[in-house]
């Protein structure tokens, strides 16, 4: 992979910034838009403020997409009217195959890149400023290394061994790197955050700005990939009793945590129609119907057979009829539940928060945020890791389960069948839509379980991993070479 960041190319990269979208109220005042211009690019802590605004703003541009649909459709959580008539698109990923992955942007890690690339060059530029306000500085490098390293995650993730790059400037044809090097790396970043990051900065930025207990929750899902489910536990553990934390109570309003910002976020994605971060996001688009999107340029007509959602026999797998659970009916629109309007299509309610003057010919309409974690998944992980064999405390587990169980009235587990099981269905119920399941049904090495990918190997031929690209592979001169499940 040749990747080319060296100083012209970078100011392209910062000067397309301002038309693009950044994440944070204080990032977006009108003296921070203004990029800088080649002249006076980086010379002073505002330059840099704008820089680490342009690597939240790229983050934003890949990650909701990919992951909802790697995450969350891949798991086989979401699918079309029918496997025959009205298909999207991106039904078939659940297949696993090959077309279907690469034909819904699988294949393509160039994004995530672009994301790295923007890391860099704000760290390589940090030293070189002067007069820099210390504490300032510390956030600045915490949060591009925080940036950097959650990017490298998904991308292992996603394709295991990837090129590794640390530098500004890199006109080298890079190989892949294996795998626990870039965990290594990822561990370093996330160190050098924990220790720069203050846990809350009070500025208004509140879980839409790398914190500390941001890093401290994503080295625990870190360490959970890695089956280090005791330092996984720790740092769980340090997110729900150090950090700035608290589940939201009001069971009538849990879908305040994806309007944003709420006292359960620890790290989101945010859209505000009024600081223009309103975007052509196919979540949202993928997921809503009538009333609140009514667009018809998505190839779908308008019509509901065209949405993704679970069908009523994996809802009533997770959410059993008989049983109570406030949940079905936040996250779920409660009239298409009910009656089975519209062929059976159950609207997905945890992003219907929509601009109301949005621009539907272009569907730049949505205005919840994208969660990366909040305390539920952080008490959920650390349910699992105490559950672990590793880690053998199944009765605190049971504990944190039941705290997430409560705040939505559903019935309390009082033990019998597997633990584990129990946690990993409660993280699929909790944290649907929010890309979570196909990553927790690898880590728990479940995957054969809970979706079409069946085979008993899967782990060991590769078979969780997404292919790349030819295209890729071709501009590497072929240094780049395919995952092996998919040559």
């Amino acid at each position: 992979m040749k990747i080319i960041t060296d100083w012209k190319s970078k100011m392209c990269l910062l000067l397309v910034c301002s038309t693009l979208l950044f994440s944070c109220k204080k990032i977006l005042d009108p003296e921070i838009i203004e990029l800088p211009t080649a002249d006076n690019a980086f010379s002073t802590s505002a330059d840099i403020e704008k820089g680490v605004a342009a690597a939240y703003s790229y983050l934003r541009a890949v990650v909701p997409d990919k992951v909802f649909l790697m995450g969350d459709v891949r798991a086989d959580v979401f699918s079309s009217y029918s496997q025959s008539s009205n298909v999207r698109p991106e039904t078939p990923i659940a297949t696993n195959t090959a077309p279907a992955l690469i034909r819904n942007g699988g294949g393509n890690w160039n994004q995530f890149y672009t994301v790295i690339a923007q890391c860099n060059l704000v760290l390589e530029k940090i030293p070189s400023i002067p007069n820099y306000d210390e504490t300032l500085k510390k956030r600045h490098i915490g949060e591009a290394s925080f940036i950097r390293a959650l990017t490298y995650f998904y991308l292992v993730r996603f394709w295991g061994d990837v090129p590794m790059n640390l530098k500004s400037v890199n006109i080298d044809n890079l190989s892949r790197t294996p795998q626990a090097d870039v965990f290594n790396q990822i561990k370093a970043d996330l160190d050098v955050a924990i220790a720069d990051l203050q846990t809350d900065y009070g500025d208004g930025d509140k879980a839409v700005r790398a914190t500390k207990g941001a890093a401290w929750a994503i080295k625990a899902h870190v360490l959970g990939w890695l089956q280090d489910y005791a330092g996984c536990e720790k740092l769980c553990d340090s997110v729900i009793t150090r950090g700035p934390y608290s589940l939201v109570t009001d069971t009538l309003n849990l879908i305040s945590i994806f309007v944003g910002k709420s006292n359960e976020g620890i790290f989101e994605l945010n859209f505000d129609a009024n600081l223009r971060e309103v975007q052509k996001n196919l979540v949202y688009n993928r997921t809503l119907g009538r009333p609140w999107y009514k667009d018809q340029s998505d190839g779908g007509g308008g019509t509901e057979k065209f949405l993704m959602c679970p069908t009523r026999q994996q809802l009533n797998n997770m959410f059993p009829p008989s049983a109570v659970d406030a949940r079905l009916f936040t996250w779920f629109d409660r009239t298409t539940y009910l009656k089975g309007v519209y062929d059976d299509r159950i609207y997905f309610g945890k992003y219907k928060t929509l601009q109301l003057k949005g621009d539907t010919s272009s569907q730049n309409i949505n205005e919840s945020n994208i969660i990366i974690t909040r305390l539920a998944d952080i008490m959920l992980l650390r349910a699992e890791a105490l559950a672990s064999t590793s880690v053998g405390r199944a009765g605190e587990a049971a504990v944190l389960l039941n705290k997430v169980r409560a705040r939505a009235f559903a019935t309390p587990y009082t033990g019998g069948g597997n633990i584990q099981d129990t946690i990993l269905l409660e993280r699929r119920k909790e944290l649907i839509g929010e890309g979570q399941y196909f990553f927790d049904l690898v880590r728990t090495r479940k995957l054969d379980k809970d979706s079409k990918i069946t085979q008993a190997d899967w782990y060991e031929k590769g078979a969780w991993l997404l292919p790349i690209d030819q295209a890729i592979i071709a501009k590497s001169n072929f240094l780049i070479t395919q995952n092996e499940y998919w040559k």
